[in-house]
């Protein structure tokens, strides 16, 4: 809105809506999946299942359940990861029996259908869903530039070393599991259940379970986060900021958990219609990035870059870029039978909603009071929070949340030694007291982390002391 108006606030909002609940709808889906291959249950049941628990607590919690689960689900699924990538390795012979068995070319990532082409577009596809509304609520829970930069900073060190954590063991099925990919296991594509079938065949049976609850609470915190982007929008952009705008705090509350109530409905409807067609999980996902992440995404990163342009470079640049998606998707895959696949389903695209953006901010400069507009928005940016003055009574410590989030990871931790007990005696013991033990100390830090004052803690308190004195004062 106060970058590009408006009308562009009020286009891009309606759109992001829809965008992000077929987003939830596949993340639902993909659960429902691989949750089915491992505990034989229909999918179409497991979405229902699903999909009516991601809703209870979405409701009941609103966004700090959101945020608390996105946490509790890290701590339990990063150790089981973590052991899961090792004893994929280990069950091959190791690094070094792994590329030596590895079919020829396998490790050239510039090689085959997917080339250096795929890695551009893949890296543009990745940059734009990283700065999406759900991405931002981190940096909007920081209080100053120098936080966000430090949450940028570890963001960007964790998804490093995700990547190598948790793409080993499915790459590690191409070498362990190679009939994998023609093996029916319910999946339209089955290769897609390899990170799950590598876990099934080398945890010991205790740790399979673990597996599964860590990997049931990350898609259900990623379900949420959709779930409140969708709320967020219809409910406090577009309900409270054009209808009602005097609606008072407890009436929005009733109808943010309304709003959230039937986007987790439709949200499990369409799922169960995606469960009924014949399109594999990760298409399904580029289809819809191809559609609604790209067109949306680029225009408003770019935003943020340059000052120049009209009000509606941003739509213009959106319509240009769905119009070249349904193109490519719809006549030139399924009508013509082209075959293209994801780095051209996501590549033309952002080609072309790049050039539709910059061609008018090439031409036209910004006018009038919208120009006006730009420049104090421009300004804003360029302008360092004061904690002592803008955050006041409102900033928060951390540190409180931190030391729940330490206890609760300490009685994962603790609760996880009775599969110890429960184990065979010998090897599978051994690695599900590592787990324990690690989860448990991992909780442990967490909670004497959160007991010790920091600085920024020190600056809240004086500006909730001051504050009073100020108005005293006058």
């Amino acid at each position: 809105r106060s970058r590009f108006g408006e009308g562009t606030h009020k286009t891009f909002s309606w759109l992001t809506g829809p965008s992000q609940l077929m987003f939830g709808s596949v993340r639902l889906f993909a659960l429902s999946s691989f949750m089915s291959i491992a505990l034989g249950i229909p999918v179409e049941y497991l979405v229902i299942i699903c999909g009516l628990v991601v809703l209870a607590y979405t409701v009941l919690g609103g966004y700090w359940a959101v945020c608390f689960t996105d946490m509790f689900q890290f701590m339990f699924l990063f150790p089981i990861a973590c052991v899961l990538m090792v004893l994929s390795l280990s069950n091959v012979g190791g690094l070094s029996s792994f590329v030596a068995q590895a079919p020829h070319g396998y490790f050239n990532p510039l090689t085959g259908e997917y080339g250096w082409l795929f890695l551009i577009v893949y890296t543009i596809s990745q940059t734009t869903g990283y700065n999406n509304f759900g991405n931002a609520q981190r940096y909007f829970c920081a209080d100053t530039e120098q936080s966000a930069k430090r949450i940028a900073v570890l963001c960007m060190v964790l998804f490093t070393i995700g990547s190598v954590i948790f793409y080993l063991p499915p790459l590690v099925a191409r070498v362990a599991l190679p009939s994998l990919g023609t093996t029916a296991n319910g999946l339209k594509q089955p290769s897609e259940a390899a990170y799950i079938a590598m876990g099934l065949r080398v945890l010991p049976p205790g740790m399979i379970g673990v597996l599964l609850a860590a990997m049931l609470a990350s898609s259900m915190a990623s379900l949420s986060a959709h779930n409140h982007i969708i709320t967020g929008i219809f409910a406090k952009d577009i309900y409270q900021g054009y209808l009602r705008r005097d609606a008072s705090d407890r009436h929005m509350l009733t109808a943010s958990r309304i709003t959230s109530l039937g986007v987790g409905l439709i949200m499990i409807c369409v799922a169960l219609l995606f469960a009924q067609g014949a399109t594999g999980i990760f298409t399904l996902l580029f289809i819809l990035e191809s559609m609604f992440l790209i067109p949306l995404g680029l225009p408003l990163l770019y935003g943020f870059l340059v000052k120049g342009g009209p009000w509606w470079s941003a739509v213009c640049a959106y319509v240009v870029g769905a119009i070249t998606s349904l193109f490519v998707n719809f006549y030139l895959n399924q009508y013509r039978g082209m075959g293209l696949n994801e780095t051209y389903l996501i590549g033309i695209p952002a080609i072309t909603t790049t050039i539709a953006f910059f061609v008018p901010v090439l031409l036209i400069k910004p006018a009038g009071e919208f120009a006006k507009r730009v420049d104090a928005f421009f300004q804003k940016l360029a302008t360092p929070i004061d904690p002592g003055t803008e955050l006041g009574a409102s900033g928060v410590s951390g540190r409180g949340q931190l030391a729940l989030v330490g206890k609760v990871t300490t009685g994962m931790g603790l609760a996880c030694f009775l599969l110890v007990v429960a184990s065979a005696a010998g090897r599978d013991r051994l690695i599900v007291g590592i787990y324990a033990l690690v989860t448990t100390l991992v909780g442990v830090a967490f909670i004497v982390a959160g007991r010790v004052p920091t600085e920024s803690d020190s600056v809240r308190a004086e500006s909730r002391v001051v504050e009073p004195v100020s108005v005293i004062d006058r």
